[in-house]
Parts: structure tokens; C-alpha cells; sequence
């Protein structure tokens, strides 16, 4: 990447212009200045929306807030589109997403009156328009190649943001009727989104082991998408997860990726050596094998959210000891500083599942035919009540009552 300083005759030595060039895409001219005051009129913005919100009469729920920070998020970036696929430069530029950002939050505010939004909804719609925009940008890149980025006189790059942009607007409102026509659980809605990335890295990695080909990679990204959700589809019909679950299917997806990328790191450490391409294998087997081997392995595990969210911070401070018992080794080679952090992470990640496993299955999990049908209920204060009925008539609408009984049993069949 080259930069380029424009300097004109008559022109300050210091400009806050400057032009980046990249591959075959023409320069484009960049003003830091406005874009320092994008980014801190739209953090205002966000802080200011986020007061306002705690503060409504939606400070209960937590997911409409959610949705509302999502939505600023997507019209920022929906903005950013525009001013690229028309040019604007200078104030506009820098205006323009503040102003589509503050538009998206607004709408929901004016249109949901209820300040309410279920969870599948906020769920497929935030994925579907932040997928959709590397799925347009594959569409793209399948129709034109290489040159779907490029800018000198055809300007296919702003064809490719375009695409982008509309692929996200078009699968957010696709994931919006998709949780509206059916009554998927938390667990399945997340299992969708999980394979929705999942598979899509997947078929990335394996194209980038075949070939250089810009059009493989996005006919891999739309397949693999696409059959992502079908699996996703089957496996939901085969076994019910809870959010919980996926949550922490994902944790162990996170931890055999991690472990693929930090062993084709170690193959190809030394600079002088060529890179062998089907290394980029290792991390695709990784994630594929934390997906599986965490639906194998959860299988029951009925976690709430709560745990699954407790089963990432153990993963987490595993692996940071681990890192810090590889940094006592002070070895010179990388294996120690992958290896152990992973060993340590999943140990801990071990342990809570199990752990929060056998919690689950004495309590609220059980199925109802192991569960004790025997209930017993002491009630002191009929000690009080039969006391009155026994030293005076005691009337209710107008008939005598009988003594009240101190203990109730009952026994379901």
C-alpha cells in the first residue's frame, strides 16, 4: 500500500487530505479531519442514546436497547456505503452516516411503540444484516472477479459496496420475518447464527487452499453459507440446544480455532520457507471440530445463558494462566505460547460444563419421571385460625368454619 501526500504549489505543507491507493482501485481522497469528527459526534450520539434508553420506560428491557444500539451500528455503516458509492467528500461525508445512524435508531423508537422485541428477532435480523454484507461482497466478487474491487475508470468497487449494502438490508428483513412466521427457540435461533459463520470461514479456508482465484473464494462463501443454515436446520430437528449451550458450543469453537491458527503459525514460522497453502485446513478442522465435538458433548447439558456466558469467562482465565505459565518457560520456540494456554483454557472449560452439567441434572432439568411427585406444606398460621374457631364461633359468610389443618400432603400420579 502506498501513500501519496498531495502537495499543490500553493498548498500549507500540512494537509489533513491525503490518498491511498491500494491494488487496482483508484486513489481515494480521505479527510482525516472530518473522520475524527465523525467518530466522535457519532460516540456522543451513542452514549446519549444509550442514556436515554436506561432511562425510558424500556430500562427493563434490555433487548429493545440492544436493538436500538445495533440498529445506530448498521446505519452508520449503510451511510459509510453512500458516501463512498457517490463520492462526498468533505462536511457531507462526515455527516452523512451520523445522520443514517441517528435515523435507524429513531424509526424503531416511532414505529415499536411497545418497546418490545423478542429475542429470535433481534438475533436473526442483527445477523442477517451483518452476514449480509460479506454475502454481497462474495455476489460480487463471483460476478467480476478481481476486478469487482477495482476503481480506475469502472468503478466496480462501488457495484461491490452496493451489493453489500443491499444484501445486508435485504437478509436483515429476511431474519425479521423469518423469527415473526415461526416460534423458534433461543437455542435454535442461536444455532443458525452459529453455523451462518461457521460454515462460511470454513469454505473461506478451503478455497484459499485451492487456489488464488477470487471467484472461488465467493462462490465457497455463498455455499457454504447457504448449507451452514441447512445443517443448522437438521441438526435443530434432531436435538434441542439451549441458548446456553450454543453459547458455550461457541466458547469451544473459539478455543480449537484459535488452536488451528496458532499451529499453522508454528508450521510457517520460519520467513525463508514457501507457505503451504493447504495449511489454511488447520484452522477450517479446528472450528468444525469444536462445532461437533460441542454439540456431542452438551448433549443434556441444558445450560441457561448465565452458564454459558460462566463457561467463556472460565475458558478465558484458563488461558490466561496458561499464557503465563508459557511466558515462564521463556521458550524461544511459539508452541508453548499456544499449546499450554489452550490446554489450561480447556481445562477449565471442562470443568464448569461438567460441573454445571450435574448442577442441572438434580434440579429444575430433571425429566418429570425422576422428579419427586411427594410434596409436603407446613402452614403455622392456621395455629392462630384454630385458636379463634375454638374459643368462638368462627363465620365465614355466614356458615361455621372447621379447624384448619397445620400440614397438606400431596402425591402426583
Amino acid at each position: 500500500m502506498n501513500i501519496n501526500h498531495f502537495q499543490p504549489d500553493h498548498q500549507p505543507a500540512v494537509s489533513s487530505t491525503k490518498s491511498i491507493r491500494c491494488g487496482s482501485i483508484r486513489p481515494l481522497k480521505i479527510n482525516y479531519i472530518g473522520m475524527k469528527k465523525l467518530i466522535k459526534h457519532f460516540t456522543i450520539i451513542l452514549i446519549t442514546m444509550f442514556l436515554i434508553v436506561q432511562n425510558s420506560i424500556a430500562q427493563d428491557d434490555i433487548l429493545f436497547r440492544r436493538y436500538l444500539i445495533s440498529s445506530g451500528v448498521t446505519g452508520m455503516y449503510y451511510g459509510i456505503a453512500f458516501d463512498v458509492i457517490f463520492e462526498l467528500d468533505e462536511a457531507a461525508a462526515a455527516g452523512l452516516p451520523v445522520i443514517t445512524a441517528g435515523t435507524s435508531v429513531l424509526v424503531p423508537l416511532l414505529v415499536n411503540t411497545d418497546r418490545r422485541i423478542d429475542y429470535d428477532a433481534l438475533v436473526l435480523r442483527g445477523h442477517g444484516k451483518t452476514i449480509g454484507w460479506a454475502h454481497g461482497f462474495a455476489l460480487s466478487t463471483l460476478i467480476g472477479g478481481e476486478d469487482a474491487w477495482a476503481g480506475d475508470e469502472s468503478n466496480n468497487y462501488k457495484l461491490t459496496v452496493g451489493l453489500g449494502a443491499l444484501s445486508s438490508v435485504g437478509l436483515g428483513i429476511l431474519g425479521n420475518s423469518l423469527a415473526a412466521n415461526n416460534n423458534w427457540s433461543e437455542g435454535r435461533v442461536e444455532l443458525y447464527r452459529h453455523y451462518g459463520w461457521v460454515m462460511p470461514f470454513t469454505g473461506l479456508c478451503l478455497a484459499g487452499s485451492i487456489s488464488d482465484e477470487a471467484r472461488l473464494f465467493g462462490a465457497a462463501d455463498l455455499l457454504f453459507g447457504a448449507g451452514g443454515y441447512l445443517i443448522a436446520d437438521k441438526v435443530s430437528n434432531r436435538r434441542e440446544f439451549t441458548r446456553g449451550d450454543v453459547r458455550s458450543m461457541q466458547v469451544l469453537t473459539l478455543l480449537n480455532t484459535g488452536l488451528g491458527f496458532g499451529i499453522m503459525a508454528d508450521k510457517n514460522d520460519d520467513i525463508n520457507s514457501e507457505f503451504n497453502r493447504t495449511d489454511w485446513l488447520i484452522p477450517a478442522i479446528g472450528a468444525l471440530s469444536g462445532t461437533f465435538i460441542g454439540q456431542a458433548w452438551l448433549k443434556n447439558a441444558k445450560l441457561t445463558p448465565q452458564q454459558g456466558l460462566l463457561t467463556s469467562y472460565a475458558a478465558a482465565g484458563g488461558a490466561i494462566i496458561g499464557l503465563g505459565i508459557a511466558l515462564m518457560t521463556d521458550s524461544s520456540e511459539a508452541t508453548p505460547y499456544y499449546l499450554i494456554p489452550y490446554a489450561t483454557g480447556l481445562g477449565a472449560y471442562a470443568y464448569t460444563v461438567e460441573r454445571l452439567r450435574k448442577k442441572n441434572s438434580t434440579q429444575a432439568y430433571l425429566p418429570d419421571k425422576h422428579k419427586n411427585n411427594f410434596n409436603l406444606s407446613f402452614m403455622p398460621q392456621n395455629l392462630f385460625l384454630n385458636n379463634k374457631i375454638q374459643h368462638n364461633d368462627f363465620l365465614v359468610n355466614g356458615r361455621l368454619v372447621g379447624m384448619q389443618p397445620l400440614f397438606a400432603a400431596s402425591l402426583s400420579f
